[in-house]
């Protein structure tokens, strides 16, 4: 009587459906992600004990430069459009399409008014690094673009970034602008500072 031996073949793993998953991993961080915009100075943080971490969405900041200038720039692209249509409504200026989208598209801006439709037509690789900044004060352009960026979004969250050598003038008329608008809760942008036991 013949025996039949049991031929064990050896296991197949398909990985066709890994690959799969591993694009449209790729595919959905890609589209999911909101990429960090530029800022149009470098800002040194300072530091403190603070871990209360910044909002990712719906955020205006204000940034503060080491020689006080000042920037505006709000996360959201599409409320970027919205808020300058409405300076421009109150300032008498139009934007060309061109301009709306660059300035969507530009992480933040330190440029008066009067200067933003240039700004906003040089391409970004002739766009001068060190802008002159926004004018501050009671009557000043800053307090017309918070005040804008609230009637556009009256959900946003404010925060100031201020960098550590920033002087205190500079830092005081921006928390007064924000006071004379009514806004009395905003964040001040800070790196946690460590301990010196994790330092050893």
């Amino acid at each position: 009587m013949p025996r039949y031996r049991n031929i064990r073949k050896k296991p197949k793993l398909d990985m066709n459906p890994m690959v799969d998953m591993a694009f449209l991993l790729v595919s959905f961080f890609m589209m999911a992600t909101t990429f960090k915009a530029e800022l149009p100075e470098e800002v040194r943080i300072p530091a403190s004990s603070s871990e209360v971490k910044l909002p990712e969405k719906g955020l205006c900041t204000i940034t503060i430069g080491a020689g006080g200038k000042v920037y505006f720039s709000v996360d959201n692209k599409f409320e970027r459009k919205r808020i300058l249509d409405a300076a421009g409504r109150h300032y008498g200026l139009s934007f060309t399409e061109n301009q709306r989208r660059a300035f969507a598209l530009a992480g933040g801006h330190g440029v008066p008014v009067a200067e933003l439709p240039a700004f906003l037509d040089a391409k970004v690789e002739n766009r001068p690094y060190e802008q002159p900044g926004i004018p501050l004060g009671p009557d000043g352009e800053l307090r017309r673009w918070i005040l804008t960026a609230r009637t556009v979004n009256p959900r946003l969250r404010f925060a100031v970034n201020a960098d550590a050598r920033a002087k205190y003038p500079e830092i005081h008329a921006v928390i007064e602008t924000f006071r004379d608008l009514n806004i009395t809760r905003f964040s001040i942008v800070t790196d946690l500072k460590t301990s010196r036991a994790s330092a050893d």
